[in-house]
């Protein structure tokens, strides 16, 4: 059975570390090695409470997939280090998460979420549309690749 928690234990951190580090990994192209150990060493930075966190999906009690929410303006947060192990896709998680950073947005008083998706990550895309998020412009200077933008309006 799927559970979507925040990570509160030491467990729960070893479990994210491990996700996040899979999904900077699998997209090496996008982050150096310096960056990806810089990233896990500050962790739960810059996803913190009250505006900002992090959850971890787990199927079975086993660590599945991972999302956060950042705070990036003033009525803004922004979804971060979505990410779904391979051997879970196609099972609905991603869209559990989703919804759930959706959710938690919407408690935390923002009236907009954005993210930030590489081109190549299609089903992503497909995803978040779904969900009703919208493409806008660059937002924030693209780092690597070719970065997509999406903004969904928490308004309703």
């Amino acid at each position: 059975m799927l559970a979507i928690e925040d990570v509160i234990t030491e467990s729960d951190m070893v479990d994210v570390r491990g996700l996040i580090r899979a999904h900077v990994e699998a997209h090496s192209e996008a982050h150096s090695v310096e960056s990806v150990a810089a990233l896990i060493a500050a962790l739960p930075a810059p996803y913190t409470p009250p505006l900002g966190g992090l959850w971890i999906a787990r199927e079975d009690s086993e660590a599945a997939g991972c999302a956060a929410l950042q705070p990036i303006l003033p009525g803004t947060g922004e979804v971060k280090r979505m990410y779904v192990r391979p051997e879970f896709r196609k099972r609905g998680i991603a869209r559990a998460l989703a919804q759930h950073v959706i959710a938690e947005a919407r408690e935390r008083g923002y009236t907009k979420l954005r993210l930030g998706t590489l081109k190549s990550m299609v089903p992503a895309q497909q995803l978040y549309t779904s969900l009703g998020f919208r493409p806008v412009p660059a937002y924030r200077p693209i780092e690597f690749g070719d970065t997509l933008f999406y903004e969904l309006s928490l308004d309703k």
